[in-house]
């Protein structure tokens, strides 16, 4: 127990760091791009599929950016998604991008996800996998309008 207790906080500060540095990532992915408008909020949904034990399971951290069509940051939040859980991070078309009621904006999102280094020096380390979805959807009536389920990885 006091093991697993421990892990826990370590890992908590270390993804509460995380957000104000630069960090070797295992792997990048990025969605397709997409269309956001006046009145809709995107979303990229991070499902951490591992088991629930916390005596195998793997907190998974990641770093997520939202970009525009023009390769311009948007907004960056650092996530940790416990194993059987999701995590959503929102990119609002009103109060992120500031669009205008007749106005729409290209954009995609990115996830890093960073080493987690071995225990030890003989074990391997834990697998943290994330499987991620773009979600866009009206911001009044909370109505999904669209999906991508597809990503890339771009660093291997």
């Amino acid at each position: 127990m006091y093991r697993t207790t421990r892990l826990m906080c370590v890992l908590a500060l270390g993804a509460l760091s995380l957000a104000a540095q630069t960090f070797p990532v295992d792997t990048v992915q990025t969605t397709p791009i997409v269309g956001i408008a006046f009145g809709q909020t995107a979303r990229l949904n991070l499902l951490n599929p591992g088991p629930v034990s916390t005596a195998i399971g793997v907190v998974c951290t990641a770093a997520v950016t939202y970009f525009d069509g023009a390769g311009t940051s948007l907004k960056t939040a650092t996530v940790s998604v416990a194993p059987g859980t999701s995590m959503g991070v929102d990119l609002h078309s009103d109060t992120d991008l500031s669009l205008a009621a007749n106005a729409r904006r290209e954009i995609r999102a990115t996830i890093a996800i960073p080493l987690v280094p071995p225990p030890t020096a003989t074990s391997t380390p834990p697998s943290c996998k994330l499987i991620p979805t773009l979600e866009i959807f009206d911001s009044i009536t909370g109505r999904t309008q669209a999906i991508v389920g597809k990503v890339v990885t771009v660093v291997p």
